[in-house]
């Protein structure tokens, strides 16, 4: 838990919290989370060493803090994708994506080198960790609301937010890093729409 919250009305602090999230969050995107210190986060942010302690009592808990809204974004785009029938669910292999995934995929790839960092081997667990568990928590609300309150099971229910949630990160994860080079469909569509696509027929079940 972070400092932050006592200080929320102060515009000073605020002010310098914005400044110490954009600085963590350029630095990871430069090199591995692990190389980068307090002391080089509060050198870019233009303040102290002891003021970055005065609002996050570690690296990790500032890192979390800025990369909260970016992690917003993805969990947002996640919870209108409706899984179920009666939320849109699409009649054939042929169906495009829902726009919301679209979104997603092109959120991800506008901060591929955030992505990649943060998700990465050297990444930061707790990040992956949270990311899961949100995406996880949408999956199932949505599929809760869908399902028929006699016939759900919501052990089942948790099982398959909890599957798409842990695939659709790898899926992520290696696309920021560029595991799937120049993916890109056959009919001339873009790495976005392409992935996108085969992301949707995944989480369907289908090919």
């Amino acid at each position: 838990m972070s400092n932050t919250r006592g200080a929320s009305r102060d515009p000073r602090a605020r002010r310098t919290r914005a400044q110490l999230r954009a600085a963590v969050l350029e630095l990871t995107t430069e090199r591995d989370l692990e190389t980068v210190t307090m002391a080089e986060i509060a050198e870019r942010a233009e303040v102290n060493r002891a003021t970055v302690y005065l609002h996050y009592k570690d690296r990790e808990d500032l890192l979390l803090d800025a990369t909260d809204s970016t992690m917003s974004d993805i969990v947002d785009a996640v919870r209108a994708c409706r899984l179920a029938a009666a939320g849109g669910f699409p009649t054939s292999e042929r169906d495009p994506a829902p726009g919301h995934l679209v979104k997603l995929f092109t959120h991800v790839d506008r901060h591929r080198a955030l992505y990649g960092r943060m998700l990465g081997e050297d990444g930061s667990p707790r990040f992956v960790a949270r990311l899961h568990r949100r995406l996880a928590q949408a999956w199932f609300e949505q599929l809760t609301a869908d399902a028929d309150p006699e016939k759900a099971n919501e052990a089942v229910l948790q099982v398959r937010a909890q599957y798409v949630s842990g695939g659709l990160i790898a899926l992520i994860t290696q696309w920021a890093q560029g595991s799937f080079g120049g993916v890109g469909g056959p009919d001339g569509s873009t790495a976005v729409e392409y992935l996108s696509h085969l992301a949707w027929s995944l989480i369907r079940g289908r090919e």
